[in-house]
């Protein structure tokens, strides 16, 4: 199969884009990324209809890969409190945006954590190609290496923004424990019996998200 001048950017993009209404095509003579959004195919789009076999269709990446990323990047954090913290963060429904909230705290490890998300989603994007027999002109600008962790000196990673030595979030967070407490009978059967202290950790976390906006 002869090389083409894969368009990275716009494939890059189709990987990333999680939209139900649009489906994204490479065009495996040109490198050219075709986008399709909703019903509305316009001429390439037909193109793609009449001559699938020159159109290779590019799906997101999934979110379970996107989970393993995470993992992955939680590993290698060496803060013992934000590792645990990251970790109870992406634990069932809602794990990618309390993991989004818990790691924007820390400014140092979320640009990190941008960069190190960054080079595995660039391996997925090069593996899908070989796997397609996609042959590119030119390879992508893309950094290769995952960026180091870094150095421990012996204390804890600060917060970015004090939040919880504040007197106002420690007396919320009081509240909402005390509130819970009380009204734990009423709703045990929506709540597990260790719910309510993660239910208090994630109403302060919005509540100071909010106020920093």
């Amino acid at each position: 199969m002869a090389t083409i001048a894969v368009d990275w950017a716009g494939l890059e993009a189709a990987f990333e884009n999680h939209s139900p209404e649009v489906r994204s095509f490479l065009d495996r003579e040109t490198g050219e990324v075709i986008t399709i959004i909703g019903d509305d195919e316009g001429e390439r789009g037909g193109d793609v209809r009449v001559h699938p076999e020159r159109y290779l269709q590019v799906e997101p990446i999934p979110s379970r890969e996107q989970y393993r990323i995470m993992e992955r990047f939680i590993a290698t954090v060496p803060f013992p409190t934000l590792a645990e913290r990251l970790s109870d963060a992406i634990v069932g429904k809602g794990a990618f945006r309390r993991f989004k909230d818990c790691i924007a705290q820390h400014p140092d490890e979320r640009k990190r954590w941008f960069a190190f998300r960054d080079v595995l989603v660039h391996q997925f994007i090069l593996d899908w190609c070989k796997a397609n027999h996609v042959e590119a002109t030119a390879a992508p600008d893309w950094a290769i290496d995952l960026p180091p962790p870094p150095e421990v000196t012996g204390e804890e990673l600060p917060l970015a923004v004090d939040d919880e030595q504040r007197p106002e979030t420690a007396d919320l967070k009081r509240y909402l424990q005390a509130w819970a407490r009380a009204h734990g009978e009423e709703y045990q059967y929506l709540f597990g019996p260790s719910a309510f202290d993660r239910l208090a950790e994630d109403l302060t976390q919005e509540f100071n998200l909010f106020r920093r906006r």
